[in-house]
């Protein structure tokens, strides 16, 4: 006698949590009675909900009045949205994206460069665009600028969110060509050493 079948339910369907309100649409006279209420709490260059827990999407809101849909958050500002800096650094740190035409212009307080992003090196968040961890942690090691303890530290902490950690990050490092390598070659070495290679490079003592 052949077996029942047992009906099974599809798998249901994750949706994305909410997004956060945009404050940085509120007129200046309802933001400051929110902060005067303790309705509102600083959250980088921006603001929270008192009731919103700091996450990704709600760091990446907070940087609406200065990021728009033609940027991505990168650097060390990208590095603060996943939670793996203390602050977005100053200036903040955008690159234009898919050779969209970006309509902000560089001030004191934002920096835009023109990195060339594919879509798997971005993570959309809302109305908004960031870079994943692990692309954020090569674009700091490739970087042009200086970097101190809070670069250092943001890489290690970006590197415990990347699937295979620092041996992924070596193989991108070794697998592309780009300006800078020779930098962010001994960046990475400094941070994560590669125990293979020097296991390799030492020669073993004669018993």
């Amino acid at each position: 006698m052949p077996a029942a079948r047992v009906a099974t339910a599809p798998p249901a369907r994750v949706k994305d949590p909410p997004n956060p309100p945009r404050y940085d649409l509120w007129p200046a006279a309802l933001r400051s009675a929110g902060r005067l209420h303790g309705l509102l709490v600083p959250c980088g260059p921006g603001f929270r909900g008192i009731g919103w827990p700091e996450t990704p999407r709600v760091r990446t809101a907070a940087l609406a009045e200065f990021l728009s849909p033609d940027l991505a958050a990168t650097h060390l500002t990208a590095a603060w949205v996943w939670g793996a800096a203390k602050d977005p650094g100053e200036p903040l740190r955008f690159s234009t994206r898919d050779r969209r035409r970006n309509l902000r212009r560089e001030t004191p307080q934002i920096r835009i460069s023109e990195l060339r992003l594919a879509p798997g090196d971005m993570h959309e968040l809302g109305a908004f665009a960031v870079t994943t961890p692990l692309r954020t942690l090569l674009d700091l090691l490739y970087a042009d600028t200086g970097f101190g303890k809070r670069e250092r530290v943001a890489c290690r902490l970006l590197a415990l969110q990347i699937p295979g950690g620092w041996a992924t990050a070596r193989e991108r490092v070794e697998a592309r060509r780009r300006p800078y390598r020779t930098v962010a070659r001994e960046r990475l070495a400094a941070l994560a050493p590669d125990r293979s290679r020097a296991g390799e490079a030492s020669p073993r003592s004669s018993a």
